[in-house]
């Protein structure tokens, strides 16, 4: 594991410009003695499921389904900011919003954003859980 190092990512950034290092602090306090490293295990999780949700949103966009679109989102939302992963959260807030209200006009550009970003946070996450 990583902990307190800065990791340059393959798109030139630092994970600590990727992934909030309060929010991995905030997982690491509730790290019980003699049990599986939580923040490699919640990533692991992540790093699992995204994907689909990713793919997802993709889906829910480039076939104008707001329904979809704005379940995908909050999942992706959610998720990412359990990790840290803020900026991805943050986009995926504003996908999710752009369902709910069902005004879809620039969603497939903002779910390619999404899918950007998220390969930004799974090289700082790998990097952090040393996968």
């Amino acid at each position: 594991m990583l902990t307190g190092c800065t990791v340059m990512t393959d798109l030139g950034e630092s994970s600590d410009e990727v992934l909030d290092r309060s929010v991995l602090a905030s997982l690491r306090e509730l790290q019980e003695e003699g049990e599986p490293d939580i923040v490699a295990e919640v990533g692991d999780l992540f790093l699992k499921h995204a994907p689909d949700k990713i793919v997802a949103i993709i889906k829910a966009a480039s076939e104008g389904n707001a329904k979809a679109l704005e379940v995908a989102a909050h999942s992706l939302k959610s998720s990412s900011s359990y990790i840290g992963a803020l900026k991805l959260s943050a986009l995926s807030k504003e996908l999710e919003f752009m369902g709910r209200s069902g005004a879809l006009a620039g969603s497939v550009e903002k779910a390619a954003i999404v899918e950007t970003e998220f390969k930004r946070v799974k090289l700082a996450l790998e990097a952090e859980i040393g996968k």
